[in-house]
């Protein structure tokens, strides 16, 4: 996931997201500086938890707002504008990033018990078998001849 906004100079931003916590203001220590003297020093943060982003006002004076709604705390999902002082930020999830999002899934999934196998029916289960319109051909595996056994000759060392 990222955030993308556009600073008051009109330059296009963009910040990816991960599983470290972020901070928005108009401070120096902030992960994302944003220079808006309605923003707070530490306006409000974004942290990744049980696998869904939240944002969080830190106390702002101002507020933080998600699609214009005040909020505390709030869950994101890709289209959300999050409103810090004058600056809008949207989030979106990345279409490059999804299959990394699957393999999360799935990670947490096989956490909980799964097997890999499962995952895979799962994922196929629904998808139709394709259908073949020549002859079906048997291919039977060559039957194995059973080995002798092997001798090994050893020596006595010599004195």
């Amino acid at each position: 996931m990222r955030l993308k906004y556009t600073k008051k100079d009109g330059t296009q931003m963009e910040f990816e997201l991960s599983e470290r916590p972020i901070t928005i203001g108009r401070s120096p220590e902030a992960d994302v500086v944003i220079l808006d003297e309605k923003a707070s020093r530490i306006h409000c943060g974004i942290r990744l938890w049980d696998g869904e982003f939240y944002v969080k006002d830190l106390k702002s004076r101002n507020g933080t707002f998600v699609n214009d709604q005040r909020v505390d705390v709030a869950k994101l999902k890709s289209g959300d504008r999050i409103r810090v002082g004058g600056i809008l930020f949207s989030f979106e999830q990345d279409p490059n990033k999804s299959a990394g999002v699957a393999l999360q899934e799935m990670e947490e999934e096989m956490a909980q018990g799964k097997g890999y196998s499962t995952i895979l029916q799962e994922i196929v289960g629904g998808l139709e078998q394709p259908t073949s319109s020549g002859p079906t051909v048997e291919i039977n595996a060559p039957e194995t001849q059973p080995q002798s056994p092997i001798k090994v000759k050893t020596r006595k060392p010599s004195p």
